[in-house]
């Protein structure tokens, strides 16, 4: 949820609500002459209307299910779930006369404070990372669609080193293609059967004589720089080398920059076609690392939201029956 001048409503109508609770909860502490207590009938209003807006706090990830429910639109349901979230954590410190308490009831608060910690850090994120995440990826993609973009990356840095070195020695091709030689071609896969003599006399032909001429130690020189540290970068997870290797921004410019003046000019536009690609695949990293920092913290504040309503209706039925 981004925080914006749209939640002022919300900041505002929650914090009078707020304050009208802990002026009833002043005058109601003042006129108890055995102080607040959390089995009074004021301790138990309190209590019901923390308790309430837990439960309802708890349907969000219900909600978030059916999108088209008439029952409110979703971004409603999040500003309600964050401001009226705090509240209930007021409501129960109210409830308990701002004691901490001990058994059941003091582990219901640290979980309690857990889970709005974990929401404050959480709504943070959402408000810092989207942001980060446009400074640093230009380029990017579905979460979801992560692995096969890099794939078409590694795909077609493929055919542009075999511009050069004519064959890498790596077959990835899909049944219905063929690449040699930097150069893709479509076949139906009844036709590739058919015409299979014909096609790999084209293959081979493609294979043995490169398109872009260079000396032979250079072209050996690209393809070593390729095969052992440019494609394992292209993969779905990196090794740490590699990481090392193009993990930011300068790094790929300078490693790139270096390539071209020990390379012959020939092959500089495919160097810096390859320098695009792996721009690219650094990008798309970066995207998948904030894309996790975004979402696990749902690990923690999910599964003990759930528990804290679990443990509140243990504790209101010991509460009431002893």
């Amino acid at each position: 949820m981004i925080l914006n001048r749209q939640q002022t409503k919300w900041t505002m109508g929650t914090g009078a609500g707020s304050l009208v609770a802990l002026l009833v909860y002043v005058v109601y502490a003042t006129l108890s002459p055995n102080g607040p207590r959390g089995g009074s009938l004021m301790g138990l209003v309190f209590a019901s209307l923390g308790t309430g807006i837990i439960v309802f706090e708890c349907l969000l990830g219900l909600r978030k299910k059916y999108p088209a429910s008439p029952l409110g639109r979703v971004k409603t349901w999040l500003r309600a779930h964050v401001w009226l979230g705090l509240a209930s954590f007021l409501a129960i410190l109210m409830h308990s006369g701002f004691r901490w308490g001990h058994g059941l009831a003091a582990i219901l608060m640290w979980i309690f404070l857990v889970i709005v910690i974990s929401g404050m850090f959480g709504v943070a994120l959402q408000n810092y990372i989207p942001r980060r995440m446009t400074e640093l990826v230009t380029r990017e993609t579905i979460y979801d669609e992560i692995p096969t973009v890099v794939r078409g990356l590694r795909t077609e840095a493929d055919e542009r080193i075999e511009f050069v070195t004519a064959d890498l020695g790596v077959d990835e091709e899909l049944e219905e293609f063929v690449r040699a030689g930097g150069v893709k071609q479509y076949f139906d896969p009844a036709q590739k059967k058919s015409a299979a003599e014909k096609i790999a006399a084209v293959v081979e032909r493609r294979k043995s004589s490169p398109q872009i001429e260079i000396p032979p130690e250079a072209r050996e020189a690209i393809r070593a720089h390729y095969l052992q540290e440019m494609r394992p970068f292209l993969i779905d997870e990196p090794a740490a080398l590699s990481r090392k290797l193009f993990g930011a921004r300068e790094k790929v410019a300078a490693y790139f920059a270096h390539l071209r003046t020990i390379m012959p000019v020939a092959s500089h536009d495919l160097l810096r076609d390859m320098e695009g690609i792996l721009e690219e695949r650094r990008q798309l990293m970066v995207q998948k690392r904030l894309h996790l920092w975004l979402h696990t913290w749902l690990l923690v504040h999910v599964p003990i939201s759930y528990a804290l309503l679990v443990l509140t209706a243990v504790h209101a039925v010991l509460s009431l029956r002893y």
